[in-house]
């Protein structure tokens, strides 16, 4: 009986019909099924840590994130998600060129690593960041 009576509490707290941006009606179903996490946020990119090289020379890579404004599907255990990708995805034959700066919806099917990462909100470097698949779509808000 109290394990029915929490089950109703959750639903009854938890918001079920959260308002998407009208860019997500705008894409392709299959796209917008696919993704197991979806959020707005604002483009950035910063450096990695240094990286020592086996010449003794320093490099630094860049690090392309999203600071996440609201999670509308899946778990965002931090404010930041670090991805590797410079462009979106392309969707109908379109990507979108990011700038800094700039508000996204972004649909993600991360894979278990990544998801695991994004649920407790940890930094990865650059190159273990969610790429390629895991992204499904980049949008740019208006």
């Amino acid at each position: 009986m109290n394990h029915l009576l929490s089950v109703v509490l959750l639903l009854i707290l938890v918001p079920q019909n959260q308002k998407l941006p009208d860019a997500f009606q705008q894409l392709p179903e299959e796209v917008r099924n696919k993704a197991t996490v979806i959020f707005t946020g604002t483009y950035g990119e910063g450096r990695s840590p240094c990286i020592f090289r086996g010449d003794g020379t320093r490099i630094w890579a860049l690090e392309p994130y999203f600071n996440v404004k609201r999670v509308y599907r899946g778990e965002v255990g931090g404010k930041t998600i670090l991805i590797n990708s410079r462009v979106s995805p392309k969707i109908d034959g379109v990507s979108v060129k990011l700038l800094v700066g700039r508000d996204y919806l972004v649909l993600m099917r991360p894979n278990e690593q990544s998801m695991k990462v994004i649920k407790a909100g940890e930094y990865v470097p650059v190159w273990d960041a969610p790429h390629g698949d895991e992204i499904v779509a980049i949008v740019k808000l208006k």
